[in-house]
């Protein structure tokens, strides 16, 4: 198993990675609202890799689509 799957919580630069993308290219995705919402530890900020892996199966919905799915 990789760091980033094994990972509870993953960086920026590790969501991007594991999404097969730049650094650059999740944050601006995060500031549109296109990747799912960070969880914020302080000034820190994380995704979960779980939910990285259901976003991607439900084809990548925006923040505002994802968050209102049911759970």
């Amino acid at each position: 198993m990789t760091r980033e799957t094994s990972a509870l919580l993953l960086s920026a630069a590790e969501a991007a990675k594991l999404c097969g993308r730049c650094e650059r290219t999740w944050r601006t995705w995060d500031a549109a609202g296109l990747v799912p919402r960070p969880v914020r530890i302080g000034k820190a900020v994380f995704w979960r890799p779980e939910e990285l892996s259901q976003w991607v199966q439900a084809g990548c919905p925006d923040r505002k689509t994802w968050d209102q799915r049911e759970e």
